[in-house]
């Protein structure tokens, strides 16, 4: 097997500027990628509007990078720009979906390592700029010991570019879309979910506490030289083997939506012995189903009717692909069976401070931590935005917990409304032999990296956090041989 190249490529020199300087906050440029994801070797095409004569374009790989946080890995500049026609919702369904012509069409470089990747976009007369996100997989014959799936189906669900998304809130007209393409930028101007043409990749000011909880988990972990393969839900779909022989899969932050297919693979891999660690919260909680674009190119259209009444397989011999909870499906497949546990309160945002349970203390999870001791206090900023907690044999949904979940953490949240209610960390081993934790809460890569913070969001790493999650990828499988050098750079 080819030797993991995250290590390597971290001691490469950094690209401190990579974040925009002037964001588009208006459209003054935006775009989007042919393809969610792409291999090395692989041509990718970027589609920009912008009334701006020219535009140029620099491509970064977000890591560590000794605290730069990316790398320049190619650059074009003087790219005709144009401005393209916006489309409006399509009656019916409210989809949103371009067909911009490619501005720039490139070979990703077949030394590229896997990670998630950005374009920035730099207009030559204003200056102004925007991102656009993609994500290089593994070279074909490789596989990372960790594989990282990159929650871009739960971006393009709160993506409200060009006027829908599959929400009311942020809708024109109060009135969600059915279906949201990947044929159109992320929005990135001052919405609630703007964030900056990079999804929900980025903590952004306007929006401090609804995005940015992946990429302080890419820092930490090529920080710390683990071997991480990077890849898409959208990729899952596709790659019934993509989460098998390795040692763990890492769910972070928010992804929200997964196709049946999905949730099969995390399954599967759990029984084939695969470790799974839920590093987040609301996950795997609406069911989607991806189509092709207008174009015919695969899985460029998510469909989420939200109501079995709007969905046409309902009643079918396709019942079990209905769009709506995976806890209602016929039969249901509540989230807990696998996660352990799921969303109660659909509430948000929440806050609050991690604590310990009497088990948890006890645990080897929280092995070397001072909240292993009794005196100590719980931990502030973990808890949030969303969360979730485990429910008990009297419950609705109590008989799908799994047997020998522990619960390692309990810690108080305060709902929007005054009622009082609870984040849950849990931890279960399956027959196969794989542990499935689960954090139950959102904000738990803050705990591991402050990037933005003070100036986009409080600071909260915790020593403990990062050690806890440290226990856990050293149970997954071997500590990193780079981990003592990592730490010897703090």
């Amino acid at each position: 097997m080819e030797a993991d190249p995250t290590p390597v490529e971290n001691r490469r020199e950094g690209s401190p500027d990579w974040a925009l300087s002037n964001p588009a906050t208006a459209g003054e440029i935006e775009g989007y990628a042919s393809a969610t994801s792409v291999r090395p070797g692989e041509m990718l095409s970027l589609h920009v509007s912008t009334p701006s004569r020219g535009f140029d374009v620099r491509i970064y790989r977000l890591g560590w990078y000794r605290g730069a946080g990316a790398r320049l890995m190619h650059e074009k500049t003087g790219i005709p720009g144009g401005l393209r026609a916006r489309p409006v919702p399509r009656p019916g369904d409210g989809l949103v979906a371009c067909d911009w012509p490619a501005s720039l069409t490139f070979r990703v470089g077949r030394r590229w390592a896997t990670g998630v990747y950005l374009a920035r976009l730099t207009g030559r007369d204003d200056g102004k700029q925007a991102f656009i996100p993609f994500v290089v997989r593994e070279s074909r014959g490789r596989r990372a010991s960790f594989l990282f799936p990159i929650a871009v189906a739960t971006w393009q669900a709160y993506n409200d570019w060009g006027g829908t998304s599959l929400y009311d809130f942020n809708s024109a007209g109060g009135r969600r879309a059915l279906r949201v393409s990947f044929d159109r930028p992320y929005a990135a101007g001052a919405g609630a979910w703007a964030g900056l043409g990079a999804g929900e990749l980025l903590t952004v000011a306007h929006a401090p506490r609804k995005a940015g909880w992946e990429y302080p988990m890419i820092r930490w972990l090529e920080r710390e030289g683990y071997d991480v393969g990077y890849t898409t839900t959208i990729d899952l779909d596709a790659d019934s083997t993509s989460t098998l022989a390795r040692r763990a899969v890492l769910v972070v932050g928010h992804d929200e939506y997964w196709t049946r297919a999905v949730r099969d693979r995390f399954e599967a891999a759990r029984d084939r012995g695969v470790h799974l660690a839920f590093l987040g919260a609301n996950i795997g909680y609406w069911q989607v189903r991806l189509e092709p674009s207008a174009r015919g190119l695969p899985r460029r259209t998510i469909f989420c009717a939200k109501d079995h009444t709007l969905d046409p397989v309902a009643d079918t011999n396709a019942d079990r692909d209905l769009t709506v909870h995976f806890r209602h499906l016929h039969p249901r497949r509540p989230e807990n069976a696998l996660i352990g546990v799921m969303t109660a309160e659909a509430e948000e945002p929440v806050e609050g401070a991690f604590a310990p349970t009497p088990a948890g203390r006890a645990s080897w999870v929280l092995a070397g931590t001072a909240a292993a001791r009794e005196d100590s206090t719980p931990i502030p900023g973990i808890v949030g935005y969303e969360v979730d907690r485990s429910f008990g044999s009297e419950e609705f949904f109590g008989p799908w917990t799994p047997a020998g979940l522990e619960v390692l953490g309990r810690s108080p949240v305060r709902l929007r409304d005054g009622r009082s209610a609870w984040s849950e960390a849990t931890l279960y081993r399956a027959p196969s032999g794989a542990f499935v934790f689960a954090a139950g809460t959102v904000q738990w890569s803050w705990g591991l990296d402050d990037w933005g913070a003070p100036a986009l969001r409080p600071p909260v790493t915790h020593a403990d956090i990062r050690r806890i999650t440290t226990n856990l990828m050293q149970a997954f499988g071997r500590a990193p041989e780079t981990s003592r050098i990592a730490r010897s750079r703090r």
